[in-house]
């Protein structure tokens, strides 16, 4: 996701002061932060465990707490991860930060951890080239045992965070939405053999706390599953937010980042069918239009604003709902949840990487285009049998809504090939538009380009 929107509070530190507080267990130094207009506000760092990374070598896992004040006693506590497919981001990232101000704004406390990533040649190449299947589960599957190792320290730990343990929250961005979502379909039973013998079991890795791994509820942004074939094993209240137009983590099923060198995902157009035959509660808000990283035609570069203020606030009502006694949470889909001038204003749900009224092909006998996936060796054309000469207007556009090219043509009929360039279109999916003189779309095709 893009930088946070600018309705977050941006706050800034007047001061920093070294205090003395009561010693978390394996903690680092711990800071007051006092951010204008919040006197109370107190973040600190603690190691939560140790543990090996890829490569074998040790590593301390640490964390920032934010806490409303100083005092604060058992409150609500959500955990908060960053995306990145396990191989990239830290506790740094500017949207979790925003997002774990605002909690505290809302008197709930908020942890944001690091946790181990990456496998071998993952710094070197890119994502696609570097990534297996089993890697990208290896990967996986530590940041498992690095978030249950992090629940068991909150809890072990109760007193110092200010924190009720029955009101532990996680919530989980991208890859950090699918983390947070194993709770309810993945246990050592349910894992690999080999994995468990090779990485040790889920729970139990890097601390010695035996506190259980129990959570009161999970808030999965642009998140998903990556088995289908798993019974749900634990009923936990689910709040999901999932995008009808992405690219990365469609809506139904499909490659992971568009990478079939990963791991096949399932979005919730499937996995809400397996909450449901098992009764497990949840709340489904679809984000008509929109791509990945909440980005839509109104704000094609960053999270959408009103998309990041409504996931906050539904975020709040959620965990304040389940936290009151009695707790107050229900089955629902929310389909109309945002429609702020999404891409191509789609108004149904997906099915395969574009919203179906944006990648609706419109077929004209006049025009046709080749090679279709592209040949890297040869220069795609746009053929035409156009029966007047004309101005065109191509809009090529790629996977989140941008646009690559966007060029005027002035046609003869004499003339009945427009070669463009493969360096044109971006990888994976790409949408070519052509308009007439009046802005009219004429022809409009999927063109895909895997020649890399």
């Amino acid at each position: 996701m893009g930088r946070p929107a600018s309705i977050f509070l941006r706050w800034w530190l007047n001061s920093i002061l070294l205090i003395s507080l009561q010693t978390y267990a394996q903690s680092a130094a711990v800071k007051v932060v006092q951010p204008a207009g919040f006197s109370d506000f107190v973040k600190s760092t603690f190691v939560y465990a140790n543990n090996k990374d890829y490569n074998g070598y040790d590593m301390a896992l640490d964390a920032d707490v934010y806490k409303p004040n100083l005092f604060s006693v058992k409150l609500p506590l959500v955990i908060i991860y960053h995306g990145g497919g396990y191989a990239s981001g830290n506790k740094e990232v500017g949207i979790v930060k925003s997002f774990a101000d605002y909690f505290t704004r809302a008197n709930i406390t908020a942890v944001v951890p690091n946790f181990r990533q990456g496998w071998p040649e993952y710094e070197m190449k890119p994502f696609c080239e570097s990534v297996s299947g089993e890697r990208f589960e290896d990967a996986a599957y530590r940041a498992y045992q690095d978030n249950r190792a992090l629940i068991r320290y909150c809890k072990a730990n109760a007193v110092n965070l200010g924190i009720d343990t029955n009101k532990i929250f996680l919530f989980g961005i991208s890859s950090g939405g699918f983390l947070v979502n194993h709770h309810v379909y993945l246990d050592d039973k349910t894992t690999s053999p080999d994995r468990v013998a090779r990485l040790g079991k889920l729970d139990y890795q890097g601390n010695a706390y035996t506190n259980s791994t129990d959570i009161a509820g999970i808030i999965s942004v642009v998140g998903g599953i990556y088995r289908n074939d798993l019974p749900i094993i634990k009923e936990i209240p689910m709040l999901l937010f999932n995008n009808t137009c992405d690219g990365a983590v469609n809506f139904f099923n499909g490659w992971i980042g568009n990478c079939s060198n990963a791991v096949r995902s399932y979005g919730p157009g499937i996995f809400t069918r397996m909450l449901e035959q098992y009764d497990n509660p949840y709340s489904l808000h679809v984000f008509c239009g929109y791509n990945h990283g909440f980005l839509s035609e109104s704000s094609p570069v960053n999270a959408d604003p009103v998309a990041s203020r409504y996931i906050a606030d539904k975020s709040v009502g959620f965990i304040k709902g389940i936290a009151d006694v009695p707790p107050s949470f229900s089955t629902y889909i929310s389909s109309d949840s945002i429609s702020l001038v999404p891409l191509d204003k789609c108004t149904n749900f997906e099915t395969f990487y574009w919203c179906k009224q944006d990648s609706l092909s419109v077929e004209n006998p006049f025009f046709s285009f080749s090679p279709n996936p592209l040949s890297c060796a040869i220069p795609p054309k746009l053929s035409l049998r156009y029966p007047s000469n004309g101005t065109f207007q191509i809009i090529i556009t790629d996977e989140l809504g941008r646009n690559s090219i966007q060029q005027k043509v002035e046609y003869h009929t004499s003339q009945n090939i427009i070669y463009l360039n493969n360096s044109d279109f971006t990888a994976g999916i790409n949408i070519m538009t052509v308009k007439d003189s009046v802005g009219k779309v004429v022809y409009k095709t999927k063109v895909v380009r895997y020649c890399e």
